[in-house]
């Protein structure tokens, strides 16, 4: 797995200012002794783009899935916005503001946008859901994203590239940082 690293100018290895968002030394992972991840390092500054490289089973998911709070791993350290960071769930992820955003969706076909945005955290208002802030809330991340589609659109008639935007959509929704 090869990290490449610019800023979002695109220039790669400018000066920062500051500390690195994420900091992560040291990071391995096996799986029945297969070795996955060895001594991964990587700083990540604010502003900056980052993409994982590599071929199938270079271990780019498994490292993405450590950062999210699937896995664990077996080794190394890992630093999110100053403080030591070890999601030992999704939840703790979430909780500071790490969100990974699967190649594959899993938005529910069948479902509206603002209903895939805000699935399993419905807005109510009472015993109801409060359709009116859902469907608000969601229409402000999508056209945040350039998306200006109603959010009562089902997801099953959107291209690949808006329903991708419809992850991201409910990402920042969870304070994505």
């Amino acid at each position: 797995m090869a990290t490449t690293n610019t800023d979002s100018t695109g220039a790669r290895g400018a000066a920062h200012n500051g500390a690195p968002r994420l900091s992560v030394r040291g990071i391995t992972k096996s799986f029945s002794g297969n070795q996955v991840l060895t001594g991964i390092d990587l700083d990540i500054y604010p502003g900056e783009l980052v993409a994982l490289l590599g071929e199938n089973g270079a271990g780019k998911s498994t490292f993405s899935s450590i950062l999210a709070g699937l896995l664990r791993p077996d080794a190394g350290t890992m630093h999110w916005i100053g403080e030591p960071y070890a999601p030992a769930t999704p939840g703790d992820a979430i909780d500071a503001g790490v969100i990974l955003i699967h190649q594959e969706m899993r938005l529910l076909p069948d479902l509206t946008i603002a209903e895939n945005v805000f699935v399993g955290r419905l807005p109510t208002r009472g015993l109801f859901i409060d359709r009116e802030t859902m469907n608000r809330r969601a229409a402000e991340q999508l056209h945040r994203l350039g998306l200006d589609i109603p959010p009562t659109t089902l997801v099953r008639t959107l291209r690949v590239a808006a329903q991708q935007q419809v992850e991201i959509a409910k990402a920042l929704t969870l304070n994505a940082k």
